[in-house]
């Protein structure tokens, strides 16, 4: 919030994964902020940034994009995976970021709101029109997330473009904070064995070493697996973990440190009698019992 006060732009880094894009949202519905979002990956241009041209009836038009719209309409621009852009896609971005100026390929020219201000001192806005001057809106700002390059995968961000941002690195929420958001999705789990849960995340985040490598544990996959056990209460731990976590994929020294982990929390039930479905059988005429 300073930093918006300040009219700096903000760039939040982090793990993989959707709390830095949580956090932003949920910022600007805070704030009740008109938002432009652009997900970044390899195959984006300029001109999904900037503008794009399309044929209607017959004319070619020149159509805004994101970047665009949000500096002349004051909107938030957020783009998201900055680190998966190509090299020679986001320095569009440049001049904007620092001086709030950008040559559009349909002649106009966005101008800095100071500059633009100064500038109707001395002509007209008929004038500036007529220059094709566009001003940029001083609530315009820019939300860039991404992750640290490396230890993950992508490119690294020109000191250019990374200078232009105020970063700060994002982490995963409060142990206290993630124990009370699962605890709030469920009512039929004992809170103790949600607790064993989380803390056997946790236990997989810290085991990272230069022997055992271990892929990030997804604290944010926590809340759908659980609700996944809410609803069926008779499916082991085990069985759920296999669908958030790659345990398959990992060496044999990765799975056993898995296994040490279920075991030292008492999430190993994967051959507990509770968790076979033994019959099947019509309760009613639209509902299924199973036993």
């Amino acid at each position: 919030m300073q930093k918006d006060i300040l009219g700096q732009d903000v760039f939040l880094i982090g793990i993989p994964g959707p709390y830095r894009r949580r956090i932003a949202l949920k910022y600007l519905e805070l704030t009740q902020r008109e938002v432009e979002y652009v997900s970044l990956t390899r195959d984006t241009t300029e001109n999904d940034l900037k503008q794009r041209r399309e044929i209607n009836s017959g004319v070619s038009h020149y159509i805004d994009q994101a970047a665009v719209k949000a500096a002349i309409e004051g909107r938030v621009l957020v783009l998201e995976g900055v680190e998966k852009a190509e090299r020679n896609v986001l320095p569009v971005l440049n001049n904007l970021l620092e001086n709030r100026e950008m040559q559009l390929d349909d002649g106009r020219f966005l101008v800095s709101p100071t500059r633009y201000d100064k500038l109707l001192e001395s002509f007209p806005k008929e004038t500036l029109d007529e220059w094709k001057l566009v001003r940029v809106s001083e609530n315009f700002r820019v939300f860039a997330l991404g992750t640290s390059v490396p230890p993950y995968r992508g490119n690294p961000l020109d000191p250019p473009f990374r200078s232009r941002f105020q970063a700060r690195d994002i982490r995963n929420a409060a142990y206290q904070e993630q124990a009370r958001s699962l605890m709030s999705c469920s009512s039929k789990i004992e809170e103790q064995r949600l607790s064993n849960i989380l803390s056997f995340a946790h236990s997989l985040l810290a085991s990272k070493s230069s022997v055992l490598t271990l892929p990030d544990f997804p604290i944010d996959n926590l809340e759908p697996a659980v609700a996944l056990m809410e609803q069926f209460p008779s499916l082991p731990f085990p069985s759920v973990l296999s669908r958030i976590y790659p345990e398959d994929i990992l060496t044999s020294e990765g799975r056993k440190a898995v296994t040490e982990a279920l075991g030292m929390f008492s999430l190993n039930d994967r051959n507990s009698a509770s968790s076979k479905i033994s019959r099947i059988h019509a309760a009613s005429d639209n509902k299924c019992k199973v036993e």
